[in-house]
């Protein structure tokens, strides 16, 4: 199925994904689309962050759905 990831700079990038398909592996899609670190990167669906060992069929993701990326701020 057909997914949009709305990124830091507010562009869609499309991804084809199983509903069986973890987080983790969209989060290596952006990393290797976007050159930003997996480990950086937080996607929130329906105002939920997502967990990088739960499926997209674990939230509901449909084909066409929209998820946000934002980044992980590193305290120090």
């Amino acid at each position: 199925m057909q997914i949009l990831v709305k990124t830091l700079t507010g562009k869609r990038q499309s991804f084809n994904f199983e509903p069986s398909s973890s987080v983790f592996q969209i989060k290596m899609a952006i990393e290797e689309k976007e050159g930003i670190d997996a480990k950086q990167i937080r996607l929130i669906y329906s105002g939920k962050q997502m967990h990088d060992d739960m499926k997209l069929s674990d939230y509901r993701v449909v084909p066409g759905s929209t998820i946000h990326m934002i980044l992980q701020l590193r305290g120090g």
